[in-house]
């Protein structure tokens, strides 16, 4: 929605209100102003506070003054948590008169509410720890001291169906695939990364099966092969090798002005064929292995959960494309922990146990 000029800044022709609904208390109306500075200063351009009742600046001033600045569009942000009247009814109103008054000088983009979104699930789960000091869960409280590793994994699978609701796992991610998605969610200590989940119809089918009979992990990192599971990896006869501190690695990486981890997918690319390929951490790796993909070299499954703010989201889309049963989460989220923990998942299942 936001356009950026090629230096990264939002163009200047833009101007950002969050729009609240404002309170005669002024104490209230605080907590909008910096709510608007945390914005601002995570975006890195103004962002402006104004009141739709009681509160100043309201709607029509904000408008008023971003306009003498020279601002052409301005994008409203409602600082509403659920759609009511106010944004069905009284906001566009309000808008449509401003539309009136400028007429083609301005443009105005009216943006959704917050919303339900899932990303709020973590900060009620903190109110409520905040509020009781000690959550009980199936009869346990969250608070108590629990050391017997059996307990602490039935307590933690307890909390994360709690926090995400277990209609959210019958519903979206059923069997397999919800076993994994709590293990994810456990790993990163996030129940907000569950909905980005995504899954190729025949992923946990491909992964289990290549696991049980003793296929290759190629890993992008270490950190990833030694978070796997050695004796359930073991147990099924499986190994998982890591190449890009290899020498040889490394020399081609310079030779090639490519990553290590371009390089070690280029190394390993003729074992590719039946592997399970875990990509944690670099996006570079996951475009080696979907490039190996094309020329015909495919893996039994590709868990791909690179993290960053540099190819991480479009290395994953473009995972979403690809014929090969595949396991990733969404955006720049993710990082070694998810990787392993998805592998993890799928060993367990693999030998007839639940993922967490």
């Amino acid at each position: 929605m936001i356009s950026y000029k090629e230096d990264g800044m939002m163009s200047v022709e833009k101007g950002i209100l969050l729009l609240g609904h404002g309170s005669r208390r002024q104490d209230a109306n605080e907590g909008l102003k910096a709510l608007a500075a945390m914005a601002a200063a995570g975006l890195g351009v103004p962002v402006d506070p104004v009141y739709f009742q009681f509160g100043r600046p309201t709607l029509a001033e904000g408008v008023a003054r971003l306009v003498a600045e020279g601002k052409k569009e301005i994008i409203i942000i409602p600082a509403f948590l659920f759609p009511g009247m106010h944004l069905h009814k009284d906001v566009p109103e309000a808008l449509e008169d401003l539309r009136l008054q400028y007429g083609d000088e301005v443009r105005f983009v009216l943006t959704p509410c917050i919303g339900p979104d899932p990303r709020l699930v973590e900060i009620v789960w903190e109110r409520l720890q905040e509020a009781a000091g000690e959550v009980s869960t199936n009869g346990r409280l969250s608070g108590e001291r629990v050391c017997d590793p059996g307990a602490i994994t039935a307590l933690s699978r307890a909390l994360i169906e709690d926090n995400i609701g277990e209609e959210f796992f019958r519903k979206r991610f059923p069997g397999g695939e919800g076993e994994i998605v709590r293990r994810v969610v456990h790993a990163l200590g996030n129940p907000a990364v569950a909905p980005l989940m995504r899954f190729h119809p025949e992923a946990v089918a491909a992964g289990v099966a290549a696991l049980k009979r003793g296929a290759l992990l190629f890993t992008d990192v270490r950190m990833v092969q030694v978070g796997i599971n050695k004796g359930a990896l073991k147990e099924l006869k499986g190994k998982a090798v890591c190449l890009i501190h290899h020498p040889r690695v490394c020399a081609a990486a310079r030779a090639a002005g490519v990553t290590r981890a371009m390089a070690a997918v280029r190394a390993f690319k003729e074992q590719l064929p039946g592997s399970v390929v875990v990509i944690g951490n670099a996006p570079t790796a996951l475009e080696e292995v979907l490039d190996q993909v094309e020329r015909g070299l495919e893996p039994a499954l590709i868990v791909g959960t690179p993290v960053g703010f540099v190819g991480a989201a479009e290395s994953k889309a473009r995972l979403l494309e690809s014929r090969v049963p595949y396991i990733t989460l969404l955006g720049r989220q993710g990082g070694s922990p998810a990787a392993v923990a998805v592998v993890n998942a799928l060993l367990a299942l693999a030998r007839g146990e639940a993922g967490l």
